[in-house]
């Protein structure tokens, strides 16, 4: 198969993570790939390049831009693919209406990779959502978003899938040896953004301070996105917390990372599937995460890790607490069931397998 992967930029985030898992996954079963881009960010794009998959950028002049569109033509008409893959909302925008100007066009898979707030959508992403109706196939990354958007749009059964995140386990790995952390020392790996309930951790932390005089160390690796980050700083100084708390910056060493702690916090409560979740597991530690949507499917409360009510930092807190009181080697082994559930569960073969078929499955429904 040849296929156009389609995407805003090769920078950190989780979608961009899983579309290059995606390719190399994919490369590696003799496909041919190539990557269109419209921002220059590229923190990711050595690993394609290294196996060999090509890169072509546009660099977006606005907002919205017509010069995308014709790029991206140009791209498509000379590829002459067989499908094209877009991960988030304005690239299966582009995706769409680009690939519909051509007369003889290529199969469409547009991918959602966030569910809606609990007030909904909004008008921009309900009206991107219409062109839903001209691609071939949507991909969900979450079973309860893929509920949720069937039920708000009726039109899309029969034109979903819902395929898991998918992840290197031969990368994602378990440390040798648990970290010896006499204090506890925990990891959140997300962007400054509300969504992301930073604010709830930093009152767990003062929580654990004067019920139960427990001073665990949190570092915070991601993107600074104001103003949420200035509310963060603001809310550690008011609690005095600074000693316990540091910025670590966006960073693409997270398997390092992770296994130098003795566990993840998640606190989101709007995710599809949470990159930073599905890698701790895959690298065998527990997971302190909130009880939204996907999350009680990876994690089993007491099992792999702790769930907790995110409108709750107490709650939070006695999670926390409560993995405090775990010996190294309920540690281990609850990190270790989190490891089985990757295994069955989230492995870049069963991904690939997923995406390949599905992909297979177009072309020759297209292609008597």
């Amino acid at each position: 198969m040849h296929l156009l992967f389609v995407i805003d930029n090769l920078n950190t985030g989780g979608a961009q993570r899983q579309m290059v898992n995606l390719a190399l996954g994919l490369r590696q079963r003799k496909h041919s790939i190539d990557f269109f881009c419209y921002y220059p960010e590229n923190l990711l794009a050595g690993p394609l390049l290294d196996a060999k998959i090509p890169v072509f950028a546009y660099a977006k002049k606005g907002r919205f831009s017509p010069g995308v569109i014709l790029a991206l033509r140009n791209q498509i008409k000379n590829g002459q693919y067989d499908v094209v893959l877009s991960f988030l909302d304005t690239p299966n925008f582009y995706n769409i209406v680009t690939s519909h100007l051509l007369l003889k066009r290529p199969r469409i898979v547009v991918s959602e990779r966030l569910a809606d707030p609990p007030g909904g959508s909004g008008k921009a992403i309900f009206l991107l959502r219409q062109f839903f109706r001209f691609a071939d196939q949507v991909v969900i990354n979450s079973s309860h978003h893929s509920v949720n958007l069937l039920k708000k749009y009726p039109w899309l059964n029969g034109h979903t899938t819902t395929i898991y995140n998918g992840y290197d386990l031969d990368f994602f790995h378990p440390p040798s040896v648990e970290p010896d952390n006499h204090l506890l020392k925990l990891l959140c790996v997300a962007r400054t953004e509300a969504r992301k309930n930073g604010l709830c951790v930093i009152e767990a932390l003062s929580i654990l301070r004067t019920k139960y005089q427990l001073f665990p160390i949190v570092d915070w690796a991601g993107q600074k996105t104001p103003p949420y980050q200035q509310q963060m700083e603001e809310s550690i100084a008011s609690h005095g917390l600074q000693n316990q708390w540091n910025w670590l910056g966006q960073r693409t060493d997270i398997v390092p990372l992770l296994q130098q702690h003795d566990a993840l916090i998640h606190a989101s409560y709007l995710e599809g599937l949470p990159n930073a979740v599905c890698e701790a597991l895959a690298c065998g530690r527990p997971v302190i995460v909130s009880d939204a949507m996907d999350h009680p499917t990876l994690v089993q409360n007491g099992e792999n890790g702790f769930l907790f009510d995110w409108r709750n930092p107490e709650k939070l807190a006695d999670a926390i607490w409560n993995f405090s009181q775990l010996s190294v080697e309920q540690r281990h082994e609850m990190g270790m069931r989190g490891r089985l559930y990757a295994e069955k569960n989230l492995a870049l073969t069963h991904f690939t397998d997923q995406y390949e078929h599905l992909f297979a499955s177009l072309i020759t429904k297209n292609n008597p």
